[in-house]
């Protein structure tokens, strides 16, 4: 089960901090000879940020004005229109956030309370910010009503209710008012026309519409199936736009998500489109922390985990309270050396400690386990994830994981269980494709050894 692909940002390093970003992700480009694009020097590493410094995100009601943009309901009768709901209240957070004026809630924090019966109140309690935007989506035909309001969470009271009655043709023109009326209620006239002269991340409605398709069956499907399914749309997208960033990123990450699921018909060819299509990403919008998350996510995979983690510390950096991409930088961290590990697992527990009810909390014991096991603490490793497997069964890497941990630990016959288990809910992914996926993600013979001796001892795998 690949998914929980909650991307959202925090633009709040401001220009200078842009530029570096730009010149970091585009540099590598000119040897591809992309079209348009002047060689620039690439910056310095980013550094490290503390881990103390991650903060819980009721940290953002002390900065900037703090927004959270709800998930917008679809009231449209064909269950297939929610992706227009999702991807309108994707748009919003992403057009506020490129401003950088506001503090944004971060998406999936914001998606986590879909369908919860909490007052205006309780949501600014529960996200720690200041106002809050809802909404909903009505499709009929080639028609489409959307209503909008605008509330303050200290008093639960609604600033502005708008609608809009349009084509659908007209989606993104109404994401962009409705952000410019949050931009004008916060930060007047100068701020929303900052915000509607953002340049539009894609012009082609077919283009949106793919993609957003695409990113709402990769977070509600499960398996190789579902990624196949939702890599095709991304696909026609990126075809019909080359030049749409979240397209291509989409492309990207889905195509390595069917190589680490053993499921890639040819897994060279496959990362070399996926390189091209990451490549493409971030030199279109390497300054957009969504991008940079599915960059750490797909760079690691290619087996360039310095890439990865200078792509996923940035995006730490533009968006703090972000824990998906806290996370996922762990993950990268816990497959290096000794010292990346303990430093990935300070991250997982500290957000962990802040979030202990997060959805994603599993994935983040996934990782911290990983890390357990790089730094030989494999009974701490086996029952972080023995959890995992409680709370996500059909995760197959997470039994493979458990059974290396369980090996290590002498429980050979645990191990041998873990591993059929794996390979009842995805055939392909044999404990040998599991050694071959964990040796790019390491990229260092004596830290695979770490991460698979548990195999190894329970012969399970060639010493």
């Amino acid at each position: 089960m690949e998914d929980w692909i909650s991307i959202h940002a925090n633009l709040l390093s401001g220009l200078a901090a842009i530029v570096t970003l730009l010149l970091a992700f585009v540099s590598p480009l000119f040897k591809h000879g992309v079209p348009g694009m002047r060689k620039a020097a690439a910056p310095a590493l980013v550094p490290a940020t503390p881990v103390a410094a991650i903060q819980p995100l009721t940290a953002m009601a002390k900065g900037p004005a703090s927004i959270a943009v709800m998930p917008f309901d679809s009231l449209s009768a064909d269950a297939s229109d929610a992706y227009l709901a999702d991807g309108l209240t994707c748009e919003l957070i992403s057009a506020l956030n490129r401003a950088g004026q506001l503090q944004i809630a971060p998406r999936s924090d914001c998606f986590t309370l879909r369908g919860t019966p909490l007052t205006t109140a309780e949501i600014g309690q529960r996200l720690g910010v200041r106002y809050v935007v809802t909404g909903n989506v009505r499709r009929g035909g080639e028609c489409m009503r959307v209503i909008a309001e605008f509330s303050e969470t200290a008093s639960g009271r609604a600033l502005w209710t708008k609608t809009y009655d349009r084509e659908l043709k007209d989606i993104l023109a109404v994401q962009e008012d409705i952000a410019g009326s949050v931009a004008a209620a916060l930060g007047g006239e100068a701020y929303r026309a900052e915000v509607i002269n953002l340049p539009a991340d894609t012009s082609s409605l077919d283009a949106w519409s793919l993609t957003q398709r695409a990113r709402h069956d990769y977070m509600t499907g499960h398996g190789p199936a579902a990624i196949s399914a939702a890599l095709v749309l991304a696909q026609q997208a990126a075809q019909l736009d080359p030049d749409y960033a979240l397209a291509q990123a989409l492309v990207a990450s889905l195509t390595m998500d069917l190589v680490s699921t053993a499921a890639a018909a040819d897994p060279p060819a496959a990362r070399q489109a996926a390189r091209r299509a990451i490549e493409r990403a971030q030199a279109r919008a390497g300054d957009q922390s969504e991008i940079l998350m599915y960059a750490g996510r797909v760079w690691v995979e290619l087996g360039e985990r310095v890439k990865s983690i200078e792509a996923l510390r940035r995006g730490t950096q533009i968006s703090p309270f972000d824990f998906m991409e806290w996370g996922f930088l762990a993950r990268s961290l816990a497959f290096g050396s000794q010292a990346d590990a303990e430093e990935a697992a300070a991250i997982t527990q500290r957000i962990i400690s802040i979030a202990p009810d997060h959805p994603c909390v599993w994935t983040w014991q996934l990782f911290e386990g990983i890390a357990m096991m790089n730094l030989e603490r494999y009974p701490i490793a086996r029952n972080l994830l023995e959890r995992v497997t409680v709370t996500t069964p059909g995760f197959a890497r997470g039994w493979m994981s458990l059974g290396c941990a369980r090996g290590a630990c002498g429980d050979h016959a645990g191990a041998a269980a873990a591993a059929a288990q794996a390979v009842t809910i995805n055939s392909g992914l044999t404990p040998a494709r599991f050694a071959e996926y964990v040796a790019v993600m390491a990229g260092d013979p004596a830290t695979t050894g770490r991460l698979v001796t548990g195999f190894v001892q329970a012969g399970l795998l060639d010493g």
